[in-house]
């Protein structure tokens, strides 16, 4: 009995740690998005499609649903914005 106790225990603590991990890494990745998408470099930065993709990405992540919504919806916001631009404007 104390064998499946244990094993239990650390069933719950490997879950825990991934939450928390993971928890982290989204927290972590949509602070680093909106400091680039929020801060008006929008696509004009290098890397502004690919950090659409990014937000695309995450939408798709069930954490950063849960947790993050509001954020997620902002920078997709922000990415369709951005797009919106990019395509009025006139490429020389």
């Amino acid at each position: 009995m104390i064998r499946w106790g244990l094993i239990l225990a650390v069933v719950i603590i490997a879950a825990g740690a991934w939450f928390d991990w993971s928890y982290h890494a989204v927290r972590t990745e949509i602070a680093e998005l909106q400091s680039r998408l929020l801060s008006g470099a929008g696509t004009s930065h290098p890397d502004g499609a690919a950090d659409c993709a990014r937000v695309g990405a995450l939408q798709s992540n069930l954490i950063a649903t849960l947790f993050k919504r509001e954020a997620l919806a902002a920078l997709a916001k922000a990415c369709e914005a951005s797009k919106a631009e990019g395509e009025s404007s006139p490429t020389p």
